[in-house]
């Protein structure tokens, strides 16, 4: 009688592993906060084994920087990657509300994000590892938005030199009003923002 062996499991590759662990840890950042969150939960939901998130990611803070990337990414990706918004900003003054108002949109849309940040900074006063990789946050997240926005002007042929102040202050400000507009909606709302932002814009085009 010929016995037939059950096909062997296929391992998933490191960068899906590594990928649904951090759409796992994703979720539950936003959701519980830096403090709240554990990798055992993530682990499961994931579908693999608390060391698997270890071996990947090496703990929690590594995990959380992450997850903090993509999030940015996902965030400049959308805002630069409505070219338009970027050109009439530089060509016509006027154009400079459609990039606020992009932004605006994108402030609210991930407010969670900028609070969870803020609560890990608070967390990275007393500690000096999460002090660290919060600076390391920052520095990539400025050096992300400076690239990508000079790479864009380049690609659009808009003589534009955007600068780390410039960078700077965007993220800075982003940060800033998103926290205030989750924490009071009411004292920072959506019109207020664009105004800020609409302010800041002018003074970097220049």
């Amino acid at each position: 009688m010929n016995s037939t062996r059950p096909p062997a499991a296929v391992r998933p590759k490191r960068a899906d592993v590594r990928a649904r662990i951090v759409a796992a840890a994703r979720d539950s950042f936003l959701h519980n906060g830096y403090q709240r969150t554990n990798l055992g939960e993530v682990a499961a939901r994931a579908g693999f084994s608390k060391g698997a998130v270890y071996s990947n990611f090496g703990g929690k803070t590594d995990l959380f920087t992450a997850v903090i990337n993509e999030q940015t990414g996902a965030a400049t990706d959308a805002v630069l990657g409505s070219s338009e918004h970027l050109v009439a900003a530089v060509r016509d003054p006027a154009g400079i509300a459609l990039l606020a108002a992009e932004l605006t949109d994108r402030i609210v849309e991930h407010e969670t994000t900028h609070t969870l940040l803020a609560e890990f900074r608070s967390l990275a006063g007393g500690d000096p590892e999460l002090a660290a990789a919060y600076g390391q946050i920052r520095e990539s997240q400025r050096e992300r938005l400076l690239t990508d926005l000079r790479s864009r002007a380049a690609e659009l042929g808009l003589e534009v030199d955007f600068d780390e102040a410039a960078a700077t202050l965007l993220l800075t400000l982003t940060q800033a009003l998103a926290i205030e507009h989750a924490v009071a909606p009411n004292a920072m709302p959506p019109e207020l923002i664009k105004n800020a932002l609409l302010t800041a814009i002018r003074g970097i085009l220049q």
